[in-house]
């Protein structure tokens, strides 16, 4: 475990010294930092509980902190409650002390089942601060817990200064919510942060790549029909900001969430083909995003894919599909893979023979572009390795240290370690020539696919009848090509240089009749499948895969051969450290993987800030680095991204520091709940002075929404219990149904709704179901020009109609948020007596007379429904005739007649008492 920075400890000091909202720049070890709060934290004398962390952070902060605990007797590990820990065990845990990882809605049903000690409580870590809003479950704890314990602390951390920027007043909301006055900005421009990074000095060769000419057009391609889609849905729904959806923000990742979150209020209301373009704008972008990191024929499966995608009877293909950049962007990512052999070109016998013997269709030329990226890394490992080698020669002072790449996903690091691994490998393709080895296999596993595609479905059969139309319809399809590109006129048509000189030699054909060429050519190796000779699988498609592999050929009898052992000791051994090369992504990447390796070079194959930083910090910290590579293609989408990025997040942290200057947090009891609850309720809907606090009996499913906090904050006695009939129980003759509109759609369909309504009725003299949307959303369930008079089953108006006529004594209330909820519920609550909480848990439960036990024990109760003959009508009267299920193996076939029937009894008594 490294020591900390000097800036970090300084980070630490600052949190230690008050509580505050800390946010750090990416990159600048803030896993570091909060294992050193959590090492000062996980004593026994203390309890503080960890919010907010992943499965990812609890692994490596449990690492860290056995790395640092080393040597104290004293220390506490980090102890992680799931779903599966039992509240006896949770409660034995909570008096032990120490520093607890738990889920948010675990923790909140104990705080209100008095499990946790609240007097006890030292504070609270929270990760992810930027997930924390007035309504979350992270800030219905802070505020319980503040209340009964005014002395614990709360300390938030987050690396997301961009979420601190979007919306109005994020980041007072967020400190609200939190209960904090302060906050702490640590970005990488940083006086300290820049004075303890500035000793890294190791030499960067910035390699700027020029992309080809295909992936130049293809970039270019792809943004018209990013920007094309934008425009109309912008015009479509009038909902979008212009200022913050453009071509540039849809670099990145979070912008599909940015467009969901600004349509959000009016989701529900939109029409199936505004959805669509939501739907078209994510995949586009992510083509964009491929042109750089897939190899060629990668990215034209997922083109087909995404093609075969859109294609329905039922529905119209989306508009950027007709597009004239859509055309250049298939036939161009099609021409980067393989070609139409012509008449003029090599005909022979032998070279057909070539490519059928290999499983490829004779009549396509192989073009297989490399990605350049892939063709330097090689290099430059060669490089590398004979200076390394040359310097253990030499008797140097070289270091047995590997050779770390970096990538931008797993997906790449398994196409550069296929590529590595095959690199002086080729294989003779016929018409196209020599290719390297991993080319060549992927061409044929897409063809395969292809073939596996046309046998697999009426289309792809279709398409097999229909070849000779697809192939024959050059007029057609050129009269349809042209007629698009008259909706764009050349002169408004986006190029770059040298764009217009590969689109002239190229076909500007359909994306759709380019797809069914391809079909067509790989219907044709379906003839040939017994004949060809598989190459060994690249594993590119699925690492774990074994398809492709030639079983045939493995030698039974190697493992057992004793004279083999010398020729396996030979060709098989640990390798030197200087030799191995370590390939890793960066999601897979923790902030102290470096120190473990201790690389003497990296080769930054994508560039990534956060890593970058990460690489300062390593060097700051007195490691020696012989060269950094940085990688990226120029003019690209790839740089763009990573500049932007850069950018962005400095903009960030410059109006996060403006605010900070100007922000002013009242001192208030009340939390932001509360008051906007005290702003909405009426006072003719006021909770008036009782005796006693009103109290809710709530589902224990029913904390994933913000209801009960708030039920919470407006005065209500929250009672968590898991119960069988409704959501809320509100008195003992009123249980209420709660279902946001998501919930309702599908339970209508699903025909769920029409049971539990069924179940309400039976059991409660008032049985009501409440429609609760979501705050900032539209409060209506369709548009007006929507309704329709006729009766349709997929209507969900209709399916109101039929619900309300098959039950009449059902209620329905509609609420326009969940603040509007509370506000009802007191209504509903006014002079009514409280409920019986046994009575509601065991409300559901009484119509076979089951004993109370076999409520809590589901596992007996799921074995018994998985038996023949067993189901959900006539279990419960067999759990009470017998109390076991060595009972009912011991019984007669008779016995079990009287209970379950001829003909079940029959089923279960054979399954019993007859073997197979």
């Amino acid at each position: 475990m490294t020591a900390l920075l000097p800036f970090q400890r300084q980070i630490v000091d600052g949190l230690l010294d008050e509580d505050a909202l800390c946010i750090v720049a990416r990159g600048l070890g803030l896993r570091r930092v909060v294992a050193e709060l959590c090492r000062i934290c996980a004593t026994p004398q203390a309890l503080v509980f960890l919010l907010n962390a992943s499965d990812t952070d609890e692994q490596a902060l449990q690492q860290q902190l056995m790395a640092l605990r080393s040597g104290h007797a004293d220390a506490c590990a980090l102890r992680i409650i799931k779903n599966e820990t039992n509240p006896a065990a949770r409660a034995q845990l909570y008096r032990q002390g120490g520093l607890i990882s738990v889920t948010s809605r675990i923790l909140v049903v104990d705080l209100l089942n008095d499990i946790v000690p609240i007097e006890l409580v030292t504070g609270l870590l929270v990760l992810d601060a930027s997930r924390v809003t007035a309504e979350s479950t992270e800030a219905f704890i802070l505020r319980m817990v503040r209340e009964r314990n005014a002395q614990a602390f709360v300390k938030a951390v987050s690396e997301s200064p961009e979420s601190f920027t979007l919306g109005f007043a994020p980041l007072e909301k967020t400190l609200k919510a939190l209960g904090l006055r302060h906050v702490q900005l640590w970005p990488r421009f940083h006086v300290l942060v820049q004075e303890d990074l500035a000793l890294a000095q190791a030499p960067v060769a910035e390699l700027r790549l020029p992309p080809t000419r295909a992936m130049i057009e293809l970039q270019q391609a792809a943004l018209d029909c990013v920007s094309a889609t934008i425009s109309e849905l912008s015009s479509a729904t009038k909902l979008l900001d212009p200022d913050a959806i453009n071509v540039e923000s849809s670099l990145f990742r979070y912008f599909d969430a940015l467009v969901k979150r600004m349509l959000a209020p009016h989701w529900h209301r939109l029409s199936p083909r505004v959805r669509g373009m939501v739907t078209d704008l994510a995949a586009l972008r992510r083509v964009a995003e491929l042109i750089t990191a897939y190899d060629c024929v990668s990215l034209l499966k997922y083109l087909d894919t995404l093609l075969l995608a859109n294609k329905s009877p039922t529905q119209a293909p989306p508009s950027w599909l007709a597009s004239d950049s859509a055309n250049i962007l298939y036939s161009v990512a099609r021409a980067r893979v393989f070609s139409r052999r012509t008449a003029t070109e090599d005909n022979s016998d032998e070279a057909n023979d070539c490519m059928r013997a290999l499983g490829l269709p004779d009549s396509i030329v192989p073009v297989l572009e490399v990605p350049p990226k892939l063709v330097l890394l090689a290099k430059l490992l060669e490089e590398v390795g004979v200076a390394n080698c040359t310097a253990v020669r030499q008797g140097g002072s070289s270091t047995s240290c590997p050779v770390l790449v970096m990538a931008g996903s797993a997906r790449e690091c398994q196409m550069i370690r296929t590529f590595l691994a095959t690199a002086h490998e080729s294989v003779d393709l016929g018409h196209g020539g020599k290719h390297p080895k991993m080319m060549a296999d992927l061409l044929r596993g897409f063809f395969r696919w292809k073939a596996q595609m046309n046998s697999g479905g009426a289309a792809g059969n279709s398409r097999c009848n229909n070849s000779n139309a697809s192939t024959s319809s050059s007029p057609a399809v050129a009269a349809q090509s042209q007629a698009v590109r008259r909706g764009a006129p050349a002169a408004k048509r986006r190029r770059v240089r040298g764009a217009s000189a590969a689109g002239a030699k190229l076909p500007r054909a359909p994306a759709d009749a380019l797809e069914q060429e391809t079909a067509t050519l790989a219907s044709h190796i379906e003839i040939h499948a017994e004949d060809s000779q598989p190459l060994p699988h690249s594993g590119l498609d699925d690492p774990h895969s074994t398809e492709g592999i030639n079983l045939d050929d493995i030698d039974d009898g190697w493992l057992d051969a004793s004279d083999q052992l010398p020729e396996f000791d030979e060709f098989f051994g640990i390798l030197p450290a200087s030799e191995t090369v370590i390939v890793r992504s960066y999601t897979a990447s923790d902030t102290d993987f470096l120190t473990l390796l201790q690389p003497t070079h990296i080769i930054l194959y994508d560039p990534d800030p956060a890593f970058i930083r990460q690489v300062e910090m390593y060097q700051a910290q007195g490691h020696a680095l012989n060269q950094v590579y940085f990688m990226v293609y120029d003019n690209s989408i790839e740089e763009q991204r990573y500049l932007s990025a850069i950018r962005r997040e400095r903009e960030s942290f410059e109006t996060l520091i403006r605010q900070n200057a100007s922000l002013v947090i009242p001192i208030s009891t009340a939390s932001p709940a509360n008051a906007l609850l005290l702003a909405r309720r009426s006072q003719r809907t006021a909770i008036r002075s009782q005796v006693g606090t009103p109290t809710i009996v709530v589902d224990v499913r029913e904390f994933y929404s913000p209801l009960p906090s708030l039920l919470h904050a407006a005065g209500f006695t929250v009672v968590p219990r898991t119960i069988a009939v409704g959501d809320y129980i509100l008195h003992d003759h009123l249980c209420v149904e709660r279902k946001s509109l998501p919930d309702l759609i599908q339970s209508l369909r699903s025909g769920r709704l029409f049971n539990q309504a069924e179940s309400m009725i039976a059991h409660y003299s008032y049985a009501v179901l409440l429609i609760e949307f979501e705050m900032n959303t539209s409060f209506s369930l369709q548009p007006i020009g929507s309704l329709n008079p006729e009766i349709a089953l997929n209507s969900i108006n209709s399916q109101l109609t039929l619900l309300v006529l098959a039950f009449p004594r059902l209620r329905i209330v509609w609420s326009s948020s969940p603040y509007e909820t509370a506000s009802i519920f007191a209504e509903l609550k006014r002079d009514a007596a409280e409920p019986d909480v046994d009575r509601a848990v065991a409300m559901g439960q009484d119509d076979c007379a089951v004993e109370k036990e076999s409520i809590y024990a589901q596992h007996p109760i799921a074995l018994l429904q998985s038996l023949p003959g067993v189901t959900l009508r006539n279990y419960q009267a067999l759990a009470k005739k017998f109390k076991s299920v060595s009972d009912i193996c011991a019984a007669s076939q008779d016995d079990l007649t009287l209970v379950l029937g001829a003909e079940a009894a029959a089923k279960l008594y054979k399954f019993i008492h007859e073997s197979s």
